[in-house]
């Protein structure tokens, strides 16, 4: 097999990592679409973990995920499996290489985390208007009870001398 030239980490025996899911696999008499039906990881998926395939996947949080749950399904160790693939020169080209999205990936600058893009475009706005909204009709009814009171002390105060 010539995943090696994608310069995948080779565990003692001499074998990268999809050697030994697919090792694993054929152990346990189970055929790539067993697994499908039992992970639900899909046949792809499978074929290109068993391939070293790596660059095949959008970021390594798809590939760490996957590879660890089909690894734990085998009775492997997830976490060696992905110490051994995280461990592999970058870019090496090839099966095993960096997908071109990773470069992008591990390029970019980690962005502090604030509130939703929803939040900030739709939510915040609407909350202000409710807000300017509320304010201004409890300014309007208090300026409508003033003039009720004060109409309520005018008619007192007109009784009151009249009575007088």
């Amino acid at each position: 097999m010539a995943a090696n030239e994608g310069g995948d980490a080779l565990n003692i025996e001499g074998k990268t990592v999809g050697e030994m899911l697919r090792t694993a696999r054929e152990e346990k008499k189970l055929t790539v679409e067993q697994v499908n039906r039992e992970t639900r990881i899909s046949v792809q998926t499978i074929r290109s973990l068993e391939r070293d395939n790596f660059g095949a996947f959008p970021s390594e949080t798809y590939l760490k995920g996957f590879l660890r749950n089909y690894a734990d399904f085998l009775g492997l160790d997830g976490n060696t499996l992905w110490a051994m693939v995280a461990s592999r020169p970058s870019g090496g080209g090839g099966a095993g290489g960096s997908g071109p999205s990773w470069e992008i990936e591990a390029a970019l600058k980690e962005e502090k985390l604030g509130p939703p893009r929803i939040v900030r475009q739709l939510l915040l706005p609407v909350l202000f208007v409710l807000v300017v909204l509320f304010v201004w009709m409890w300014l309007r009814e208090k300026r409508r009870a003033d003039r009720v009171d004060q109409s309520h002390r005018i008619e007192a105060k007109s009784e009151m001398g009249a009575a007088g």
